[in-house]
């Protein structure tokens, strides 16, 4: 069942890739950059995102005893901004695919057999 989500959210960012290549062959400039697309789909989820990003999910940002700066919305999360929209969101569709993929060969592999001794004598 989670393999399943893993791989229908793979196949989202798939589509959403294939308009962003749709989008950089209809306009006359360069690809459009990752943050620039998200920002004129959704705005608001672009700084909602970062928000919840720098404030709850990194560990500098969360413990303050760490002492050390946030690292993860920026530099990390902004250099992937930076990257062409359609590269980036084949490569989300690529690693979410991948792991509904092994998450499905676990599960089958382990249903396979113990379906296979209950059936043995």
């Amino acid at each position: 069942m989670i393999g399943s989500a893993f791989r229908i959210t793979g196949y989202v960012f798939g589509l959403v890739a294939l308009y962003a290549m749709w989008l950089d062959f209809t306009m006359p400039r360069a690809s459009m950059m990752l943050g620039e697309f998200w920002s004129v789909h959704h705005l608001s989820s672009l700084l909602i995102s970062e928000a919840v990003i720098s404030r709850y999910i990194d560990p500098c940002g969360l413990v303050v005893s760490l002492g050390c700066e946030p690292f993860l919305w920026h530099p990390a999360v902004s250099t992937l901004l930076l990257w062409p929209a359609a590269l980036a969101l084949l490569l989300l569709m690529g690693f979410f695919c991948g792991i509904g993929r092994l998450l499905r060969r676990r599960g089958r592999r382990i249903g396979g057999r113990s379906l296979k001794r209950s059936g043995e004598k």
